[in-house]
């Protein structure tokens, strides 16, 4: 029985559920600027805002095994330089087979697409292309994550505007496509979308050595630590900037990124490791602190990913992860 309860949650945690957060917070970004009615307090607030929200949730669980499915392949893929980074040890130790994690991430993009199709041709469209282009990011022949300007692109597209979009339609999820709408809906996700190009320059960093030992050629890799650190910190300038074209509750994507600024500025200037990780955990977490003011039960979901996370990885690896602590 315990041995089936440890594969079973092996395979639960392969589904890298803290990774899903950060897609979360833009996710309900998404939702909460192109939604007129959202304000502080959420369903709190407005008990007519609770058939939203629960359509809301129910999208955001098939686009979360979707990004899921992203995930598992990337680990297969990525095997090698995890092992000598010293990260996600469930695939590199062989707790779960290939085989398996292949299974796994299939099962959860059909499910994700099921639920995606269940509402409107919008919603599949862009699971759909997540999906694509998160395989094209993580497999040969594209394989974009050894590229330096495709690594950068396709994570401000997938994590950034695709998910912002995904949040931005699941508001009226079952309405038709009306092009002035898509185009505000494109506008608004640009901050997101930059920022999130921000985050991952300022991941790559931390992982350079490793990276080049393994023959991947991140942004990183190819320019150097100063470069990537310097054109992070433009991209969250950009951000900010872009932030102020949202359309509904613009001010929790213009103030997290205005204090991102603080912190991304200053690891240009030092392009110490330490301020990577600064860089790109403590702007998240003030999004998403941020998200929480509109959306209290996105909060309890926070807190259960970050305390259960924090027992597997104790218990299973004995380390502190996921953690604000530079690593």
């Amino acid at each position: 029985m315990k041995r089936i309860l440890t594969k079973l949650l092996d395979l639960f945690f392969l589904l890298r559920f803290p990774l899903l957060a950060p897609v979360w917070t833009i996710f309900l970004v998404g939702y909460i600027t192109g939604n007129e009615a959202c304000r502080i307090g959420g369903v709190f607030y407005n008990a007519d805002l609770y058939k939203s929200v629960l359509h809301a949730w129910i999208i955001l669980s098939g686009f979360s095994l979707v990004v899921a499915s992203i995930y598992v392949v990337n680990q297969i893929a990525d095997i090698e330089s995890d092992r000598i980074n010293h990260k996600l040890f469930i695939l590199p130790n062989g707790f779960v087979s290939i085989k398996t994690a292949w299974i796994l991430a299939s099962v959860c993009a059909l499910s994700g697409l099921l639920i995606a199709l269940a509402y409107s041709k919008v919603l599949l469209i862009l699971f759909s292309l997540s999906l694509v282009l998160g395989y094209c990011y993580n497999l040969s022949p594209v394989s974009l994550k050894n590229r330096p300007i495709g690594g950068v692109t396709a994570n401000a597209l997938g994590h950034g505007m695709i998910a912002f979009l995904t949040g931005w339609y699941s508001v009226h999820p079952f309405d038709s496509f009306s092009l002035p709408l898509f185009i505000q809906a494109v506008i608004s996700s640009l901050s997101p979308s930059f920022a999130n190009g921000a985050v991952f320059l300022a991941t790559t960093v931390p992982d350079a050595e490793g990276d080049r030992s393994t023959g991947k050629v991140t942004f990183c890799v190819k320019y150097g630590e100063k470069t990537t650190a310097t054109a992070s910190a433009v991209l969250c300038v950009v951000a900010l900037i872009t932030s102020f074209f949202m359309l509904y509750n613009a001010w929790i994507m213009i103030a997290t990124s205005l204090v991102s600024v603080i912190f991304f500025i200053y690891f240009a200037f030092t392009t110490k490791k330490e301020y990577a990780f600064r860089a790109f955990k403590w702007p998240v977490f003030l999004l998403s602190a941020a998200v929480v003011l509109f959306q209290p039960e996105y909060g309890v979901l926070i807190i259960l990913t970050f305390f259960g996370s924090r027992l597997y990885y104790k218990w299973r690896f004995n380390i502190e992860y996921p953690t604000f602590k530079a690593q």
